[in-house]
């Protein structure tokens, strides 16, 4: 299960609503880039920010708070909150973005959901589904709509979404529990990565939520309020998908195993290298590709001098057990040349 600390932006300040009402905010930290490098800090491997004031603007009112924070951290960071053009989400893409939340326009234009997946690809285009009673609300939760969520994201799923944010409102911010039931339902419905918002407090519940298949938390209240420790939930719920012990891979005479690297988003081939048993373990535990280096002989990890980091999403042993594939988030580059893969010379037949 993935797990998402939420930096709530109002006024450039990182904040909390109850109940998403606008005259019920406790500010955590006046500098919202500290609180995300902080859970970064403490293994967060994917952020997610929502523009408070942009969801009642309709654009963007927190950009300088969402540019600083994507200057301090190289984990993925998914942004909702009053995201409905295209020239937005073109915007928010280019900054650094990995995913664009849409909610209001997704009720008001669904053929607009459409569009954006067809030209920013499926993993990029992130549908929130915020619902009061069953029901979707829109702009800024202010209003709610005649459409129910599992209706939206049935349409939605035409469209080609893939992600789903899950908000109900009646438990954000109250710290009473997420609706699993509810949650867990539209999971089995509509097929989607339906990630839970709302009402987390504790591990009980992302226990609860893991148990019953739910792909992905957002986590906001109950880390500020100390209820959840970050590294403790990482270490038991976000799990890389394999955990088969070294000595039960088949290694090549050097005593490594060939690693061939992915793209978690576009399935594209980005390169291969190798591992040796430290590496191995310390993938696992930081859930950073790491390698060992033949020619240099010695351990090193990804990103570690370039900032070109891989994150890892899953690994899959092949058939024989002597090679891994690792699918992964990458940030920037892959080659040393400065491509985005290592595969990017062709060979024509004679």
């Amino acid at each position: 299960m993935q797990l998402y600390p939420a930096i709530d932006m109002k006024g450039g300040k990182c904040v909390r609503l109850t109940q998403g009402l606008f005259d019920n905010v406790k500010v955590y930290s006046d500098t919202p880039a500290d609180m995300a490098k902080l859970w970064v800090e403490q293994g967060a491997t994917f952020l997610h920010l929502v523009d408070l004031d942009g969801a009642l603007a309709g654009h963007s009112v927190n950009e300088p708070a969402i540019r600083e924070i994507l200057k301090q951290v190289s984990v993925p960071v998914q942004l909702g909150g009053g995201i409905r053009s295209r020239e937005a989400v073109s915007t928010m893409l280019d900054l650094g973005i990995s995913r664009c939340i849409i909610g209001t326009k997704a009720v008001e234009v669904p053929e607009f959901i459409k569009a954006l997946v067809e030209e920013f690809g499926p993993e990029r285009i992130v549908v929130g589904v915020d619902a009061r009673d069953g029901m979707v609300a829109v702009n800024g939760w202010e209003e709610v709509s005649s459409i129910s969520a599992v209706e939206l994201c049935k349409q939605m799923k035409t469209f080609g979404i893939r992600h789903i944010v899950y908000t109900d409102i009646s438990r954000d911010g109250m710290l009473k529990g997420p609706n699993v039931t509810e949650t867990k339902r539209l999971t089995e419905e509509t097929g989607l990565d339906i990630i839970a918002s709302g009402g987390v407090s504790g591990m009980e519940d992302l226990e609860h939520l893991d148990e019953s298949g739910i792909q992905g938390a957002i986590i906001g209240k109950a880390l500020y309020e100390n209820r959840i420790c970050l590294p403790e939930a990482i270490r038991r719920f976000q799990r890389v998908g394999v955990f088969t012990g070294w000595e039960s891979l088949k290694k090549n005479p050097d005593g490594l195993i060939p690693v061939i690297v992915q793209d978690y988003e576009n399935q594209e081939v980005l390169m291969l290298a190798y591992m040796n048993e430290q590496a191995y373990e310390e993938t696992l535990e930081s859930k950073k590709m790491h390698y060992y280096s033949r020619s240099r002989k010695s351990q090193w990890q990804k990103g570690e001098t370039s900032g070109h980091f891989q994150y890892v999403k899953e690994l899959r042993l092949d058939c024989d057990s002597d090679t891994l594939l690792a699918r992964v988030e990458q940030v920037g580059a892959a080659c040393h040349t400065g491509a985005r893969s290592c595969f990017f010379r062709k060979l024509e037949p004679r």
